[in-house]
């Protein structure tokens, strides 16, 4: 099993941050489309499956460093894919020409580093859209000449979601993500109809399947039961996956904000409250790249027809770009501080290039003002309440100037996976996040970096997650000293 080194230098801090919360989604976009993120080019060799892997650590370094914990990575673009699928070809972005070069999978490299880093990883699908007319769309050609499942629109392919055989198809493909791969969660995109629906040409597929329902009525319908088969699916598969979704900002129109502009309700045919009433959805995604009175009312409107599940805003970190609205920061620190102020779930950031640049500064005032301490996931209790077993016994050995601490697991038959916690003070209080370390160790053991000069001495408890977030109590406490008295 590979080692991982956290480099911990154990060191009095008398910087006092605002207070943060122990337990909170801090999640991050990585797009692979248009290889915005990542990579930086396809690999044709093995020098560069080696610097893809290197480009990846790198931004998933930057983001463990700031105390991020969930990656939604881009999976599916636009009828493209990056793993080896049975049913779709490999993007274009991560692989030149048709050689593989060894067992390389980008998909389950990502996987493994982010679990490596204490990161969830979280396959992120995007649903219908099949790529631009004259740019891409290999698939959607493929599939126009098999069904009646692809609509040209606005000079891009398009599946139907009210063609069955759509449903079928991508049913296929999230059954082989699922079964395939040690996703952590399932995030779709695009789960609607396009911009400028009025105008989407699937007259045909109404006539057909619509029966006495009105347009609008109906392909709400198409959208709300492909959800369902899809959530049904996946925890029928792995129950522990999480499915959630990026959905538009504005879910309706609100009195607060007469002058909302597109919404998801009324304008895309997507419909999250539903899916969250009905249990079909764990948490949402609102994206809300938007500023005053289509941020703020919005949040609440969220959060008042939640049911329950997670509402967890998305920052448009993209928005600082000149190009793009040139915001300032302060209007990202806003946002983020409002969706904590009225209880979300936390907060998702798009894009990772953004935080891996520093763009404007803007990572290093998250950190310094909301992510100073790292923050366990919130827990799913309405798929499992049960915490694990509190573990018994823990070791801390130095060795030169490395800490090893290990533990044995508490269940065998269930994976885990640990937190550590350390504290000049005894009994150590986990409910501080300022007593947190290490978060999402997928292994017994972790190695920290030790200043033997300095004499100073903390005391350690570790506890267990399950899949679910839901957190053991904590282990009995370990004692260690640095110094000339080190014990």
């Amino acid at each position: 099993m590979q080692k991982r080194f956290i480099f911990i230098i154990l060191l009095f801090s008398f910087i006092f941050a605002k207070a943060q919360k122990k337990h909170e989604i801090r999640a991050v976009w990585l797009t692979t489309n248009y290889a915005l993120d990542w990579p930086s080019r396809p690999f044709d060799s093995p020098a560069g499956i080696a610097r893809q892997k290197n480009e990846l650590e790198q931004i998933l370094d930057k983001l463990e460093a700031e105390n991020y914990n969930m990656v939604f990575i881009q999976t599916r673009l636009r009828g493209d894919v990056i793993y080896h699928s049975a049913i779709e070809p490999m993007a274009t972005v991560l692989r030149k020409g048709e050689q593989n070069f060894g067992d390389y999978d980008p998909l389950a490299f990502a996987i493994e580093a982010c679990h490596l880093r204490g990161l969830e990883c979280h396959a992120w699908f995007v649903t219908y859209p099949l790529g631009t007319i004259g740019k891409n769309g290999r698939v959607a050609k493929q599939l126009m000449k098999k069904k009646n499942m692809v609509k040209i629109h606005e000079g891009e392919y398009y599946l139907d979601p009210g063609e069955p055989a759509t449903s079928t198809y991508l049913l296929g493909l999230i059954k082989e993500i699922v079964r395939n791969y040690d996703i952590d969660g399932f995030h779709f995109d695009y789960l609607r109809y396009p911009e400028k629906a009025k105008s989407f040409p699937d007259q045909s597929t109404f006539k057909k399947f619509g029966a006495d329902k009105k347009l609008n009525s109906w392909r709400r319908d198409n959208i709300n039961k492909f959800v369902y088969s899809a959530y049904d699916t996946i925890k029928y598969i792995k129950p522990w996956v999480q499915v959630s979704s990026s959905v538009l900002g504005k879910y309706q129109y609100i009195p607060a904000s007469p002058k909302a502009g597109w919404t998801a309700y009324e304008e895309v045919h997507q419909d999250p409250v539903d899916w969250l009433r009905k249990g079909k959805h764990d948490f949402i995604v609102p994206m809300m790249y938007y500023t005053d009175d289509l941020f703020f009312p919005f949040i609440h409107n969220w959060i008042d027809q939640s049911h329950g599940r997670f509402v967890v805003p998305g920052i448009g970190l993209y928005r600082l770009d000149l190009n793009e609205g040139n915001w300032e920061s302060k209007v990202i620190m806003d946002q983020i501080a409002y969706s904590r102020e009225n209880n979300t779930q936390g907060n998702a950031f798009y894009r990772a290039k953004y935080l891996a640049d520093n763009f404007k500064g803007i990572q290093d005032k998250i950190f310094s003002q909301f992510y100073e301490h790292k923050s366990l996931l919130p827990a799913l209790t309405w798929l499992d309440n049960i915490a694990p077993a509190a573990l018994q016994e823990i070791s801390a050995i130095a060795q030169d100037s490395v800490l090893r601490l290990s533990w044995e697991n508490a269940d065998l038959e269930e994976v885990l996976y640990y937190n550590v916690y350390r504290s000049q003070k005894y009994p150590v209080d986990i409910g501080d996040p300022a007593n947190i370390i290490f978060t999402g160790i997928r292994a017994t053991e972790i190695y920290c970096r030790i200043d033997l000069r300095q004499e100073i001495g903390f005391h350690y408890v570790v506890t267990s997650n399950d899949r679910y977030h839901n957190e053991s109590s904590v282990s009995r406490n370990v004692y260690f000293c640095t110094g000339d008295f080190e014990k």
